[in-house]
């Protein structure tokens, strides 16, 4: 992607100003469930960035087994399923600000809505899939079929909930972005799901295609990297690297998607 198609991607997908306003200058970690997160003791790093993201899962002060690793502050959670309002009732008791959703799926019921305190927001997962579709075509990388849930009908790829988190925030006004627990499907399974379907072992599951993720991420932060500072953590940089330069044929990435995967498996297997 050039430089003028990265920009104008960013701008078609920043965020909406309540949340911006809440992102802009302040230096925001992105917390993914990849088992590889447990290896070093970055909670206390990770509780000291301004705003904390994470997926799905929002650590209970008191009761988080893995604070040592991946801290016990939370300030945005993103989810692709409607919470009911006992789930708010739960997650008000930490320190959240904003739950984001896709507005695609779920999303529209919960837009401009506030409870116990907590803006529920939405974001349009369309845009992404949109810019992964025509990336894709421009990368000769085509390995997906067409999915018939919802509107993704339409898309022969669709963004993992943890791409979007990531894209949502890059396009925001904070200034820095650390992200952390994410192998984008490299394997690494699931730090709280043991006996996680194979799936998340795969780079390429059903309409998610992880290999499309990292080439686009590395496109992004080449454009954008003097403007904003992105850190990656060692595993997803070492991702990043192994597919600089590549140009996203599936000839020419699947031996690097196997290796790495393996890879990174072997790194969590005790875990």
């Amino acid at each position: 992607m050039t430089s003028e198609r990265v920009k104008a991607f960013l701008a078609s997908i920043k965020p909406e100003e309540e949340y911006n306003s809440f992102l802009k200058g302040k230096r925001v970690a992105i917390i993914g469930p990849s088992k590889h997160i447990l290896l070093e003791k970055n909670g206390a790093k990770i509780d000291d960035y301004d705003v904390v993201i994470r997926l799905k899962w929002l650590p209970m002060k008191g009761f988080n087994t893995f604070k040592d690793s991946v801290g016990d502050e939370t300030h945005v959670m993103y989810s692709s399923v409607v919470n009911s309002q006992s789930d708010y009732n739960v997650i008000s008791r930490t320190s959240i600000k904003f739950t984001r959703h896709p507005e695609c799926n779920v999303g529209s019921e919960l837009k401009n809505k506030v409870y116990n305190g907590i803006s529920a927001t939405a974001y349009s997962a369309e845009e992404y899939a949109f810019i992964l579709k025509e990336y894709a075509t421009e990368n000769n990388y085509t390995g997906n079929k067409l999915s018939n849930i919802n509107c993704k009908s339409v898309y022969n790829v669709w963004p993992q909930l943890g791409f979007n988190a990531i894209m949502d925030t890059i396009a925001s006004g904070a200034r820095e972005v650390y992200i952390t627990g994410f192998t984008m499907y490299h394997g690494g399974g699931h730090m709280l799901q043991k006996n996680k379907p194979i799936g998340h072992n795969k780079t390429i599951v059903e309409k998610h295609n992880g290999v499309l993720e990292v080439l686009m991420l590395n496109d992004v932060i080449k454009h954008v990297g003097k403007e904003k500072k992105i850190i990656l953590d060692s595993v997803l940089k070492n991702i990043s690297d192994e597919y600089s330069g590549l140009s996203g044929g599936k000839d020419i990435c699947t031996p690097v998607m196997n290796s790495l995967t393996d890879k990174i498996n072997n790194l969590v297997k005790d875990l």
